[in-house]
C-alpha cells in the first residue's frame, strides 16, 4: 500500500511538472520573441534616421557645391571684364597683376570664402598665385586646367591638393579680342564649401583622406594649425576637415583595422557615454578616384535609451504576468490533484473493508454448511429424541437469521462502495469531474445517474467531464449507458466531456455504432480540464458585452 501510495504521488508531481514545464518554456520564447522583435524595431528606426539624415547631408552638400559654383561662376565674369587685369596679363606685368589681385581676392575671401587665385599663361605655365606670389612658373596639370584647355569651356569640380584637402576649383580660358590671354583659376577650399553641414543637428562630419594621396610634410603644418589628428593617429587615413575635436576611440580603432572601406554600410559606437551610428560617404573627385570619404556621425543616444526602457517595462509586464500565470496553474493543479488523493484514499479504504467482510461471510458460510451437515446428520439419525430435533431446527433457525442479517449487512456495505465509487469533484466554479473505476452495469449506471445529475443542480455546474480511464472494458449495453448519462446531464443545460477513452473503447464505441453526438472525446483528463477552462473563461468574457 505505502508502495502504491509513493507511486501514486510521483504520478501526481508529474502531472504538474507535465503542464508547468511546456508553459513556463513557451513563455521564455514569447519573451525572446518580444525582445528580438524590439530590438529589430528599435534597428529599423536607427537606421532610417541614419539613412534620412545622410540623404540630408548629401543632398546639403550637393547644393553647397552648385551654389558654390554658380558663386564662381559669377564672379570669374566680374574678374575676366576687370580691363586693369587684362592689360597687365598682355603687358605681362606680374607686379601689376598681384597689386591689382591681391585686394580682389581679399575682397572675394570675406565675402564668399574664395582661398585661391590663379593667372596661368596659354601654356598651363603658372604666371602668378595671387594667394602664394612668391611661387610660379610650374606647369600645371590639374583635370579642371586640362579640360579647359581641351574644351575652350570654363570647367569645375573638386581636386585633391598635395595636404590633401579638397579644393572646388573653376577655371575659364581668358581671352581678349579673340586672342588666348591664359586661363585664370578660382578655388574654394572643401571646409567652406561643407561649412553648412555644421547646421545639420546631431550630425557630426570628418573628411578622411587615404595617405597615399597625401604629402606628409605639406600636410603636417596645416594639420597644427587646425588643429587636426596627428599623422599617427590612424594607420592608413588623415583627417583634414571634423566638426568634432577628436575622432572616438573604437572609431579610430575601427578604422586602423579597416581604412576607407568598412565592412558594413554602416556602424554603431559608444563614446563619451553616447551611442553614435557611423556611415561613410564617397566625396565626388574630378579623378574618379576614391581618395576620400565622408565620415556621417549621428547621435542616437535618445533613441537606445528609450528602446533599453521601453525593452525593460515590457520584459518586467511580461514577467509579472508570466509569474501569475504560472501560480495560478500550480495552486489548480495542486487542489485537483489533493482531491483526486482523498478520493483514491476513500476507495482503498472501502475496498479493504470489503475484503475483510468477504473473508468474514466465507467463515460464516462454512459455519453454516458445518450445522446443515450436522443438522442432516442429527435428521438421519433415528436414535435422536424428538427435543434435540426441535434443538437443531432452532439451531437453524438462528443460523438463518444470523445469515440473513449477514446478508443484509453485506448489501448495505455494497450500496456504500457503489457511493463510495462515484468520485464527483468539484475542479473549478461550474466545472465537475466523475472519474469511473470499475464496471458498470445497470445499477450502477442508475446510481451514477441519478448522483451526477443531483450534484450538477447542486453545484449549477455547466461542464462536466467523464473520465473512463478506469473502465476495464465496454459493450453494447455499457455504451448505450454512457450515452443515456451523457444526454441526461445535456438536458440540464450541461457540457459532457469524455476523457480516457482507450484504444480498445474507441473500436467499441465504433463497431457497435454508438452515437456520440452529446460526448465530447478528449485524450486526458489534462485536456478536458485546459478545455473547460477555456470556455469558462470565454463565456465569462462574452457575459459583460451581452
Amino acid at each position: 500500500m505505502e508502495d502504491r501510495s509513493a507511486v501514486r504521488e510521483d504520478a501526481d508531481h508529474n502531472v504538474r511538472l507535465r503542464v508547468l514545464v511546456p508553459l513556463a518554456l513557451a513563455l521564455a520564447v514569447l519573451l525572446a520573441l518580444y525582445v528580438a522583435t524590439t530590438y529589430s524595431v528599435f534597428a529599423s528606426r536607427r537606421d532610417e534616421a541614419l539613412r534620412q539624415d545622410t540623404e540630408r547631408t548629401t543632398e546639403l552638400l550637393r547644393r553647397a557645391l552648385i551654389d558654390n559654383v554658380e558663386i564662381l561662376s559669377s564672379l570669374m565674369s566680374a574678374i575676366e571684364r576687370d580691363p586693369v587685369l587684362e592689360d597687365a596679363m598682355l603687358q605681362g606685368d606680374r607686379e601689376a597683376l598681384l597689386e591689382r589681385g591681391a585686394p580682389l581676392l581679399q575682397a572675394l575671401k570675406a565675402r564668399a570664402g574664395i582661398t585661391h587665385l590663379y593667372f596661368h599663361a596659354p601654356d598651363r605655365v603658372n604666371f602668378l598665385r595671387v594667394h602664394e606670389p612668391p611661387r610660379f612658373g610650374d606647369t600645371i596639370s590639374r583635370v579642371t586646367l586640362l579640360e579647359a584647355e581641351q574644351t575652350g569651356q570654363p570647367s569645375f569640380g573638386n581636386e585633391q591638393g598635395p595636404l590633401g584637402t579638397y579644393t572646388l576649383r573653376y577655371v575659364v580660358p581668358w581671352r581678349s579680342g579673340g586672342r588666348l590671354l591664359g586661363y585664370i583659376e578660382l578655388g574654394k577650399e572643401f571646409e567652406h564649401v561643407a561649412a553648412s553641414l555644421r547646421d545639420v543637428p546631431g550630425v557630426e562630419l570628418v573628411i578622411l583622406v587615404d595617405k597615399r594621396y597625401v604629402q606628409r610634410e605639406l600636410w603636417e603644418p596645416t594639420a597644427q594649425k587646425q588643429r587636426l589628428p596627428l599623422w599617427d593617429t590612424l594607420p592608413s587615413v588623415v583627417s583634414v576637415f571634423s566638426t568634432v575635436q577628436a575622432i572616438p576611440d573604437e572609431l579610430s580603432a575601427l578604422l586602423s583595422r579597416q581604412g576607407l572601406a568598412l565592412d558594413e554600410p554602416t556602424a554603431t559606437i559608444r563614446a563619451d557615454g553616447r551611442v553614435l551610428q557611423c556611415m561613410l560617404l564617397p566625396i565626388d573627385d574630378v579623378r574618379a578616384l576614391e581618395t576620400a570619404k565622408l565620415l556621417v556621425m549621428r547621435d542616437v543616444t535618445s533613441i537606445a535609451a528609450a528602446a533599453r526602457m521601453q525593452l525593460a517595462a515590457g520584459c518586467a509586464a511580461f514577467a509579472g504576468v508570466s509569474a501569475v500565470l504560472l501560480a495560478m496553474f500550480h495552486v489548480l493543479l495542486g487542489r485537483i490533484q489533493r482531491a483526486l488523493r482523498e478520493r483514491s484514499t476513500l476507495l482503498n479504504s472501502a475496498k479493504e473493508r470489503l475484503e475483510q467482510e468477504i473473508e468474514e461471510r466465507k467463515v460464516a458460510q462454512k459455519e453454516l454448511e458445518a450445522a446443515l451437515s450436522t443438522s442432516a446428520a442429527a435428521s438421519q439419525a433415528k436414535t435422536e429424541s424428538l427435543a434435540q430435533r426441535e434443538e437443531a431446527l432452532r439451531e437453524l433457525r438462528a443460523a438463518k437469521l444470523d445469515l440473513e442479517q449477514q446478508l443484509q449487512t453485506i448489501e448495505r456495505q455494497r450500496i456504500t462502495i457503489r457511493e463510495l465509487s462515484l468520485p464527483i469533484v468539484d475542479v473549478w466554479d461550474e466545472i465537475l469531474a466523475l472519474s469511473i473505476i470499475g464496471p458498470v452495469d445497470a445499477a450502477r449506471a442508475t446510481e451514477m445517474m441519478e448522483g451526477l445529475l443531483r450534484r450538477i443542480v447542486e453545484a449549477q455546474a455547466r461542464w462536466i467531464i467523464l473520465d473512463v480511464t478506469g473502465l476495464p472494458a465496454i459493450d453494447e449495453e455499457v455504451a448505450a449507458r454512457l450515452a443515456r448519462v451523457a444526454r441526461a446531464v445535456r438536458l440540464l443545460g450541461c457540457a459532457c466531456i469524455v476523457t480516457g477513452i482507450s484504444p480498445h473503447i474507441a473500436r467499441t464505441f465504433v463497431a457497435l455504432g454508438v452515437e456520440l453526438d452529446d460526448l465530447r472525446p478528449l485524450r486526458s483528463l489534462k485536456e478536458g480540464i485546459k478545455h473547460c477552462m477555456s470556455a469558462r473563461q470565454a463565456a465569462s468574457l462574452r457575459s459583460p458585452a451581452l
